[in-house]
């Protein structure tokens, strides 16, 4: 019979040490039971012993031994994202420690999707780390599928974010800054140039894709089917700034975005807004945080982004 995921975890809880995922993490990354434990410091047979251990626990196999090496099964490579994260979880607990233990100054751990970070962080965090230099802040960029992770798995203080549709019991959300959404170029794109605009009028351009998942790209996708039209892309999905602001600058293409997302190239005079006059409204940006157990550190960065935003919009 087939063992319960209740009968597994008391398993890996009594009998499993982090050697036994470290030695499979090293073993599915180098493929060979003897580099592994060179890499990782023990070994050959140890790091043999401490998989096969593993196996038992779990009463599956995760390699395939042959002449070569050693080969993961479907099962280890299902399994093995889990266990990097938390392997990698572990050693930023440790990295935690010691830099408390050293320097005795705090850490915030923020999240924030691409429209915080440049619209708003990019700004703000070099200031706060003149006012405040005794708070270190971990700073993690994520989509908004990321960013339920970081929250459901509580690997942020704050996330800065829009406001989603439910969110975990004790969490709380606050509006902080608004966004719209514009239609960007290349500053020197022909259209660039023209006034009063309508959505209407570029259907007939070539757009720059967008990520599914993002808010405006299902806008556009709207936009398009009201008006039974069929849009025209430059076939390259990217979630790198620097790709889109190269994209952006050597073609003459158009992307429908949050302002936040392109505000830093804007204010630089590498990308140009189009003065387009009916474009569709946008949530704003704000920060979920844990409502009662927030940290000292996690109330000032907090604290701080509010009043750096009314003063700066």
């Amino acid at each position: 019979m087939t063992p319960s995921s209740a009968v597994l975890y008391a398993r890996l809880m009594t009998g499993a040490r982090f050697r036994h995922l470290q030695a499979f993490a090293a073993i599915a990354e180098f493929g060979s039971a003897q580099r592994a434990a060179d890499a990782i410091g023990l070994t050959q047979p140890a790091v043999t012993h401490l998989v096969a251990d593993l196996e038992e626990f779990l009463q599956c196999p995760l390699f395939h031994r042959h002449a070569r090496g050693m080969r993961m099964t479907d099962m280890a490579r299902e399994l093995l994202p889990f266990v990097q994260r938390s392997l990698a979880t572990l050693e930023a607990g440790t990295q935690f420690v010691a830099f408390r233990q050293s320097s005795g100054h705090s850490i915030v751990r923020v999240g924030a999707i691409h429209g915080a970070v440049n619209g708003l962080l990019v700004r703000a965090l070099p200031a706060f780390g003149r006012a405040k230099p005794d708070i270190l802040v971990q700073l993690q960029e994520a989509n908004a599928a990321e960013s339920s992770a970081l929250i459901s798995n509580r690997e942020v203080d704050l996330m800065l974010c829009r406001e989603p549709s439910v969110w975990p019991e004790g969490w709380e959300f606050a509006e902080l800054l608004p966004d719209r959404l514009v239609v960007v170029a290349g500053p020197r794109h022909p259209l660039v140039r023209k006034r009063g605009l309508r959505l209407a009028d570029l259907l007939d351009e070539m757009w720059l894709m967008l990520h599914p998942a993002t808010h405006a790209r299902k806008t556009f996708d709207a936009l398009m089917a009201e008006h039974g039209a069929v849009a025209r892309y430059r076939k390259l999905e990217v979630r790198s700034s620097a790709m889109v602001l190269a994209q952006l600058q050597s073609e003459t293409l158009l992307t429908l975005t949050p302002y936040s997302v392109m505000r830093q190239f804007i204010d630089m005079g590498q990308l140009a807004l189009l003065d387009v006059t009916d474009m569709p409204a946008l949530p704003p940006l704000g920060i979920l945080s844990v409502r009662e157990e927030r940290g000292e550190a996690a109330n000032v960065l907090k604290d701080y982004l509010f009043r750096y935003a009314a003063k700066h919009p």
